[in-house]
């Protein structure tokens, strides 16, 4: 290591822990990722990349790469009958933000992020077991035997990150008592014009279904976690179909082209939010430092905004300490806002009373352009030309 260069150990790599390597990367710094898993395949999911997401990512160097490998989508809310609740319109969005709302697959976001980073930063099946704070450097114990240390290690290893336990306690997550399906299909044979493309607010859940490159369709659907009892030993392609295809004819194509091993389930937490992310010579980012529910589609965008954030702030100051506070005070207010946002999402979305759903729908056609292209300023940090 050159004389006077600043060293980084990354617990994770993930989205949040990628791009916080390349971000320091290209701030000067030595860094190293350890991954515990094999592969930095994750799993087979679509991922919405909203342009606060975009803006993150042209900092890092890759927006020309990151678009090549994505779709531009709507963001529209619909009801149960495909009929709209909300429009969200790529045209309205481009003009406001200069780039409209962007799908991509989560395999071609890392990897482009991935091949970024220098040979031999990111190491494979080296998992992080113990977190110890020191000053002015702080170490972790691997999972092979031995210890590393860094000026600054970050704490990129998601919902129960060890880095995490040690800089604010052991705790639990939250609970939604929500389930999430995920499953990727072939698009080819699909009617485009009975397909409800965006997502829809239905009966104690939503279902929503958006283009992928490659001729794909990603789609997802929440349901209540203790709904999924009967279907564990049918598979989740059953629990799928007899939850929502009800809901709309064009629902049932697209789960019935999707393979069974092509569809996932993950229960949904997050935490409450926390004012300290951060002490001496580590910090967390992404899901370690502020997991959230995934009804604003924020999970990968504001853990894209803490790297940009966390290279920009040490840049600025000589002493990592000093450069944490500064990333904290950057960071912290407006991460734990969306965590919030999107809690209270979660509720409005997936209304069980039919009374209720109506009521909300109406309201919620009735509002004007101008105060819902408000609220998404304040979801994407936008603040006016």
């Amino acid at each position: 290591m050159a004389e006077g260069e600043r060293k980084a150990l990354i617990v994770g790599a993930g989205i949040g822990g990628l791009a916080t390597a390349l971000a320091l990367q290209n701030a000067g710094w030595k860094v190293e990722i350890l991954e515990r898993s094999g592969s930095l395949e994750p799993p087979g999911t679509g991922l919405s990349l909203w342009p606060n997401a975009l803006a993150a990512l042209e900092r890092l160097g890759v927006l020309d790469e990151i678009l090549a490998a994505a779709v531009p989508v709507r963001g529209d809310v619909l009801d149960m009958d495909g009929e709209p609740i909300m429009l969200l319109e790529q045209l309205e969005v481009r003009r406001r933000y200069g780039l409209p709302i962007q799908m991509i697959h989560r395999n071609d976001l890392t990897s482009i992020l991935a091949k970024r980073l220098k040979v031999n930063t990111v190491h494979l099946g080296l998992g992080v077991t113990a977190f110890h704070l020191g000053f002015p450097r702080s170490s972790v114990e691997i999972s092979t035997g031995g210890r590393k240390n860094a000026d600054l290690v970050v704490g990129a290893d998601g919902l129960y990150s060890v880095v995490r336990s040690a800089l604010l306690g052991v705790g639990a997550p939250r609970s939604s008592g929500t389930t999430a399906l995920r499953g990727i299909c072939d698009a080819a044979g699909l009617d485009n014009g009975l397909v409800p493309w965006g997502e829809m607010w239905g009966d104690g859940g939503v279902f929503g279904a958006t283009p992928l490159p490659g001729g794909r369709v990603y789609w997802y659907g929440t349901l209540p976690t203790k709904a999924l009892d009967p279907y564990r030993s049918q598979g989740w392609k059953t629990a799928a179909a007899s939850t929502f295809a009800p809901w709309h004819r064009g629902i049932r194509s697209v789960i019935e082209r999707t393979p069974e091993d092509a569809i996932m389930a993950h229960e949904l937490f997050d935490r409450k939010p926390e004012p300290v992310w951060s002490a001496r010579s580590a910090t967390l980012v992404g899901d370690a430092a502020h997991p959230m529910l995934p009804f604003l589609g924020q999970g990968g965008c504001q853990a894209l905004e803490d790297a940009v954030a966390l290279a920009d702030a040490l840049a600025q100051h000589e002493a990592v300490a000093d450069g944490l506070i500064a990333y904290e005070s950057a960071r912290t207010r407006r991460a734990n806002k969306i965590v919030s946002q999107s809690h209270s999402m979660a509720r409005l979305a997936q209304l069980d009373s039919e009374k209720l759903r109506k009521a909300r729908n109406t309201a919620m056609r009735l509002l004007p352009k101008s105060f819902r292209l408000k609220q998404l300023d304040a979801v994407v940090g936008y603040e006016g030309r």
